[in-house]
């Protein structure tokens, strides 16, 4: 799919935008039910299909559990550049009607879109930005930060090399 550091340079981009404080701030505040504000509804239901391919419910729930779909709504107005926008919003129209799809339909449509998409630098790649806000919406939810990750409340002193267990969760930040 994408490496390591393809995946890197492209959070740091949406991690050093300016504006990600003022998103986290305001998704955080925003009381359920949300409503989108950049996408239609119809991008929405296409949009919380597609991250739940990316995180679907395991042992933690999936990304449209912690809303990471309204996340990405606002972070893309807010934080994206000029170009990454559009390609994402053309993007997500070629989506239209991925919620009908059957979970295994939906699974080989976005894998395809994301081999098609690993050769592309990442404004133009819908696949990477959507990678992208999606991992970062749901590490940033509490959700995210307390089920998919482990979190201690008050941690203990500082050890820089901690060993995990097979099977044990990373520690949230």
């Amino acid at each position: 799919m994408t490496d390591r550091r393809a995946f890197l340079r492209g959070a740091s981009v949406l991690m050093g935008s300016a504006a990600l404080g003022s998103v986290v701030t305001a998704f955080a505040a925003t009381p359920a039910p949300r409503k989108a504000t950049f996408f239609s509804e119809s991008e929405m239901r296409a949009l919380r299909a597609l991250v739940d391919v990316i995180l679907p419910a395991t042992d933690s729930p999936a990304a449209s559990a912690a809303d990471t779909h309204y996340f990405i709504d606002l972070a893309i107005p807010a934080c994206a550049s000029p170009k990454a926008r559009e390609t994402f919003r053309v993007g997500l129209k070629a989506f239209s009607g991925y919620e009908k799809l059957t979970p295994e339909k939906q699974v080989a449509t976005l894998k395809a879109r994301a081999e098609k998409d690993v050769p592309l630098g990442y404004d133009v790649s819908f696949f990477k930005i959507l990678k992208d806000y999606t991992m970062t919406g749901y590490f940033l939810s509490e959700i995210g930060a307390t089920q998919a990750l482990a979190y201690e409340k008050i941690p203990g002193g500082f050890q820089g090399d901690l060993e995990l267990k097979p099977n044990q969760k990373a520690w949230a930040i």
